[in-house]
């Protein structure tokens, strides 16, 4: 009887090791095999042929609390079958699959996006739940997580009705939290990313436009014991009327600076390295500039917008510390393009019956392939 007790406990505990071993070996990261990257305008043929023929080694896309979870299943399998790192925002609209994700009783259509709620329990919970439903529906296949959109304009991007700097900072760091606990829980190998547009120290005249000079500290302290990343969108100062960059008025390349972008990228950089900035393993941050786009919708616009393609991508292939650069967008989209924002490496087809449509490659669609 002790001998069979034995082989039972001997059993068990080498079936546990190998299960142990085996779940370790399910950890999921792409290493991307370079830094150019994309934001996917769509899941056509065209659009997921058009990833493979520009040569970009990363994409990313938006998911919608009002998607269904499984929205980006073709691009998920493309990345996967094809080592293609795949970046995923998380993204709360009016319309939410569960109202209870919304921190409003009354949300209103046209908003830019909502905050997670985490304000009550039932909050709390259904973002919990959200949180672990699209993290193990995506385990294996996406490698980078951003939580959120420009997350310090709390006035449209972030939007909570919180106007108090500290008490945003709180109700973001929560739900980042739930987040993160489970996209690790689902692979621990994945990346989980906080994004922020460019306005480093540049005010707006509402109250709940933060600078991320003061927003950045804020969320750090209370995160700091995480692995979190950074997600920058490096657009330039004047993005919807001109691509140039490298003559933005008002950049310096100090802390004092009004705006962080591909001119004065070094400017954050340095100050990831500081002691205080590091990962809870001492390492600096991971960074990725998931957002920025440069216009063609100019005198000359398709050159103008080559050149600033080919000249971002030179200052971020020289700095060691971003990891990845996605164009915003593949294809022109009609609410951007209204406000002067071409954005795409192809015009958009107006009579597709839907918006990015690809109909024409610009000049910027050549040279972008050209950069490794």
């Amino acid at each position: 009887m002790k001998k069979s007790w034995k082989k039972a406990i001997g059993a068990f505990t080498a079936s546990a090791l190998a299960l142990s071993v085996s779940m370790t070996s399910f950890a999921f990261y792409q290493e991307p095999q370079s830094k150019k990257g994309i934001l996917i305008s769509g899941q056509d043929s065209e659009h997921l042929n058009d990833i493979s023929n520009l040569g970009c080694k990363q994409v990313v896309c938006n998911l919608a609390s009002y998607q269904n979870v499984n929205s980006f299943d073709p691009l998920a399998s493309k990345c996967k079958a094809e080592g293609i790192t795949l970046t995923m925002i998380l993204l709360n609209g009016f319309g939410a699959s569960d109202s209870r994700l919304l921190p409003v009783d009354s949300p209103v259509e046209g908003v830019g996006n909502y905050a997670f709620n985490t304000a009550t329990a039932e909050g709390e919970a259904a973002v919990r739940n959200y949180a672990r439903n699209v993290a193990s529906h995506y385990a294996y296949s996406v490698s980078n997580w951003v939580i959120g959109n420009e997350v310090n304009d709390a006035a449209a991007w972030d939007y909570s009705g919180v106007t108090d700097i500290d008490e945003h900072a709180a109700q973001y760091a929560k739900a980042f939290r739930i987040f993160y606990e489970e996209i690790k829980k689902a692979n621990p190998d994945a990346r989980v990313f906080i994004p922020f547009d460019m306005r480093w120290n540049a005010r707006g005249a509402d109250p709940a436009l933060y600078t991320v000079k003061e927003y950045l500290p804020k969320l750090n302290e209370l995160l700091k014991d995480t692995d979190y990343g950074i997600a920058w969108h490096a657009y330039p100062v004047h993005f919807f009327t001109k691509p140039e960059f490298l003559d933005d008025d008002g950049i310096s390349f100090d802390l004092d600076t009004p705006n962080i972008n591909l001119k004065n990228m070094n400017v954050l950089t340095d100050y990831m390295q500081n002691a205080d900035m590091l990962s809870p393993g001492g390492q600096v941050r991971h960074l990725l500039l998931t957002e920025q786009g440069f216009t063609s919708a100019c005198e000359n616009g398709e050159e103008r917008q080559a050149e600033a393609i080919r000249a971002a991508y030179e200052i971020v292939q020289a700095n060691p510390y971003i990891e990845g650069f996605y164009l915003c967008r593949q294809v022109d989209a009609a609410s951007q393009e209204a406000v002067g924002g071409a954005f795409g490496l192809w015009t958009r087809d107006p009579g597709a019956g839907r918006d990015e449509i690809p109909l024409a490659k610009k000049k910027a669609w050549s040279v972008y392939q050209s950069l490794n």
